[in-house]
């Protein structure tokens, strides 16, 4: 059995219990141990089932429990992965999920329901991968990074540390990204991005409604 303490209580976390279970519908026995956040109510608000044993720091972590990061802050994320540095940290992948034989990945990362990781891609740890992403061949990543649904990174894409890649994100093939960037939903990254950047498009677009013909 696999027990393990749930960093943060809030939607996110939320969706990890419920992944968790389909794992362990699927043969998988992993428990939960409990929930750290410094909003009590985020547990309540969510109906978490198991019980919240305190803040997001300072808590003396149990012999043989692991860690999973259920924050999408990514500058909350380093503090925790430094508080917690000499605890152990859960990688979970969904059952859905599909990572290649010959991926490589770190610690604490989380692969949510359909996403793929492609052939010789290279993670570091703390990533998050959330449902439908898709890491084509060849790309590498490094740490603490948040991937949000459909992002679709194409082959041999190079991404650094801490950036937040939101909703629809894109990327074309051998695109290198730095750290610390904020990438805006529904964009298309064409060439390279250094670092504390805000990727995004200004412009103006015209709707036009055309009336069906009887």
């Amino acid at each position: 059995m696999e027990r393990v303490i749930i960093l943060g209580a809030g939607a996110h976390a939320a969706e990890i219990e419920g992944y968790i279970e389909d794992n362990n519908q699927a043969g998988a026995n992993i428990e939960i141990v409990g929930y750290l956040d410094d909003a009590p109510e985020n547990h309540q608000s969510y109906g978490l089932k198991a019980p919240l044993l305190g803040g997001l720091f300072g808590y003396s972590v149990p012999k043989g429990v692991q860690l999973i990061i259920a924050v999408n802050n990514v500058k909350i994320r380093e503090r925790i992965i430094e508080e917690y540095k000499k605890s152990k940290f859960f990688t979970f992948v969904h059952v859905s999920s599909r990572v290649f034989h010959n991926a490589e990945m770190g610690i604490g990362n989380i692969i949510c329901p359909f996403t793929q990781i492609g052939p010789k891609v290279k993670i570091g740890s703390f990533n998050t991968f959330n449902n439908k992403a898709s890491i084509g061949h060849d790309c590498i990543i490094g740490d603490n990074n948040i991937f949000c649904p459909n992002v679709g990174l194409s082959g041999n894409t190079h991404i650094g540390n801490s950036n937040f890649f939101s909703l629809n994100v894109a990327t074309i093939p051998n695109v290198k990204i730095g750290n610390k960037n904020i990438i805006a939903p529904n964009m298309v990254i064409e060439k390279t991005i250094k670092n504390g950047s805000y990727f995004f498009h200004r412009f103006k677009e015209v709707v036009l409604v055309i009336p069906k013909e009887n």
